[in-house]
């Protein structure tokens, strides 16, 4: 036994990945709020573009840099092949709720039956938005428990 590794323990706690991943939640949301509310897109991309494509990517980006923030706190080392291929799962759930969402219209009815007075576009934005953070904090919490698995030596 004297040719094992030495197993390096974590040292971040449940809060900071919790925190990390409520800023990357609330981040989103934000964003599909503001996509789906029509406070930006002054260049009249396709509304689908927000949901489909800019949304994945922002989770996806901020998903590494937390990944990898992450892994270099917990093991003071970065696989970053690793913490891409990892990321790359994220947007995953994403796509699937917007398509979710995009054919079941009803599932956004709970969340707009709550702002009743408010137009249509606050009404969808503030239920995109509803769901843009909860997914976000499902999925990046469960990356943020694999980011910090240290590499064996």
């Amino acid at each position: 036994m004297a040719d094992a590794q030495p197993v390096i323990k974590s040292t971040v706690t449940g809060w900071v990945r919790f925190t990390l991943a409520l800023f990357i939640a609330t981040a989103l949301a934000i964003f599909i709020f503001v996509w789906d509310g029509k406070y930006i897109n002054g260049f009249n991309l396709p509304e689908f573009l927000g949901p489909f494509i800019f949304f994945p990517l922002l989770s996806l980006v901020l998903g590494y840099g937390i990944n990898c923030l992450i892994q270099y706190l917990s093991c003071k080392q970065v696989e970053w092949l690793v913490q891409i291929q990892r990321a790359a799962i994220i947007p995953l759930p994403q796509i699937i709720i917007w398509g979710l969402l995009s054919y079941f219209t009803s599932m956004r009815w709970p969340i707009e039956g709550l702002v009743q007075n408010w137009n249509p576009d606050e009404k969808k934005a503030l239920s995109s938005g509803f769901y843009g953070f909860w997914i976000g904090l499902y999925t990046q919490s469960i990356m943020n428990g694999f980011a910090q698995l240290c590499p064996t030596v």
